[in-house]
């Protein structure tokens, strides 16, 4: 290693480098926990200026990934299976006779 590399400025970097990392994925799983607890949505803003992951941070990066991806597969799911429960309600017919109760057989 060369002596630049071993100064304490580089080794100052590298420690702000992984907090800010820190940071931002301690952000990002906040945000995911909420997005499961269907708390209100956050809009995402991406953060700015981190420069590479630190190599520490590689596994923990890679297991928010994966739960965002799970995630989102899950969403979708319910998604497409409110879709569904959506069409079965507006597939019955509306009266013009006023407030009556309507049944409809959800199992078929």
């Amino acid at each position: 290693m060369s002596p630049e590399q071993d100064s304490p400025a580089v080794e100052a970097a590298t420690v702000d480098a992984a907090g800010a990392w820190a940071d931002a994925l301690e952000r990002m799983e906040a945000e995911l926990h909420r997005a499961l607890a269907q708390a209100e949505p956050v809009p995402w803003r991406p953060p700015i200026a981190l420069g590479p992951i630190p190599p520490e941070l590689h596994d923990r990066a890679a297991r928010l990934l994966e739960a965002q991806l799970h995630t989102i597969r899950y969403l979708e799911d319910v998604r497409q299976t409110t879709a569904k429960h959506l069409a079965a309600v507006k597939s019955v017919p509306r009266t013009e006779q006023g407030p009556r109760p309507v049944y409809f057989d959800l199992l078929g």
